[in-house]
């Protein structure tokens, strides 16, 4: 029996778009995971000033500090880092231990302090 090309290519491309259609909507779970991990309001003790700050990242994955708009650009959101580079050229990193946001680095003043969620927020 002799397969048709028409039929063949038609199964293959079928079956490449539900592959591929697949594939993104779990990319696009994983993803809205990460950021739902780093999500929430978070505050941290600045030793140089001797000041709290509060900290809160959107879902869309907007920051504002003290409820100022951080203007950065994102350099890596992964399951062990959120790191953000702002609009001075200085990087932002947030890092987790067992699965959650536990401390904040500050290029500029090259300190790492330990950050404890507020509130979460709601996706």
């Amino acid at each position: 029996m002799k397969i048709k090309w028409p039929f063949f290519l038609g199964a293959s491309v079928l079956l490449g778009a539900v592959s591929t259609t697949a594939l993104h909507t779990t990319e696009k779970q994983q993803t809205k995971d990460l950021i739902a991990r780093y999500v929430g309001t978070w505050t941290f003790a600045y030793p140089k000033e001797k000041s709290t700050h509060t900290l809160t990242i959107y879902p869309d994955l907007s920051i504002t500090i003290d409820n100022k708009a951080v203007v950065y650009q994102l350099i890596e959101l992964s399951e062990m880092k959120f790191a953000i580079q702002d609009q001075l050229g200085y990087h932002l990193l947030i890092q987790t231990e067992n699965g959650l946001p536990a401390t904040i680095y500050d290029e500029a003043d090259d300190v790492t302090m330990p950050i404890t969620l507020v509130t979460e927020i709601e996706s």
